[in-house]
């Protein structure tokens, strides 16, 4: 097992050893930083994303654990869950989270606008204000949690449900080719294998490099020889 301090430490001796000293120095203040987070209340949180950091899923999955039994559950910690067991493989459990975290987004921002309105009516109008910032302020659902849904949605063979989180992304960011070649083989796989390789000659006039990848990835492999691939 790496813990995240050693883990970080020799990584830091390693660039001294080599001369690289402000890559050493850089390391060396992460090393004091998560000796100082130990006495945060958020320390299983932040040791749960070391732990994400390097590699070591399962411990991440523990500490995170840890942090959900000592502090309320949030956005962020719901969503590394998800991500966590996205990475042990576990798609039905990485799902389940990835919706709590859905869940617990909405909750807050319908308890803060509910907020809001109660004390507009009873003409409390600086409390108004400080739960209008809260919504303000509050983190957006991004693209990394549409991208990452997706992707457990593919795992779990719901095809449909994938392309529509690739879609929502492709709203705001049309030329993201990254998200192109996802929704291109979600498509073939929901049946639609028309509109994948509509998706595949969009994706080759923008990355013509990419033809190579696609004749090596094995999900296109049903449609490898035919005319428009």
């Amino acid at each position: 097992m790496k813990i995240p301090d050693e883990y970080w430490e020799q990584k830091a001796k390693d660039f001294k050893k080599n001369g690289k000293f402000e890559e050493a120095v850089k390391i060396f203040d992460k090393v004091k930083k998560i000796t100082k987070e130990r006495k945060d209340i958020n320390f299983w949180y932040k040791t749960a994303i070391h732990y994400w950091d390097i590699g070591e899923f399962e411990h991440a999955k523990n500490a995170l654990e840890k942090n959900l039994e000592i502090n309320q559950t949030s956005y962020d910690s719901l969503f590394l869950m998800g991500k966590i067991f996205y990475k042990l493989q576990n798609y039905e459990q990485s799902l389940e989270y990835y919706n709590k975290a859905f869940e617990e987004h909405n909750r807050l921002q319908l308890r803060n606008s509910s907020k809001v309105d109660q004390m507009r009516n009873i003409r409390k109008f600086e409390e108004a204000v400080k739960y209008a910032d809260k919504i303000f302020q509050q983190k957006e659902i991004d693209d990394e949690f549409w991208y990452c849904k997706g992707l457990t949605f593919f795992k779990l063979r719901k095809y449909g449900e994938a392309s529509s989180c690739f879609k929502i992304i492709l709203e705001t960011d049309q030329k993201n080719t990254k998200i192109l070649y996802e929704l291109a083989k979600s498509e073939l796989f929901t049946g639609n294998k028309q509109n994948s390789l509509d998706i595949l000659t969009k994706i080759l006039k923008m990355e013509p490099n990419i033809k190579e990848k696609l004749r090596s990835d094995e999900d296109f492999e049903s449609i490898s020889e035919e005319r428009e691939f």
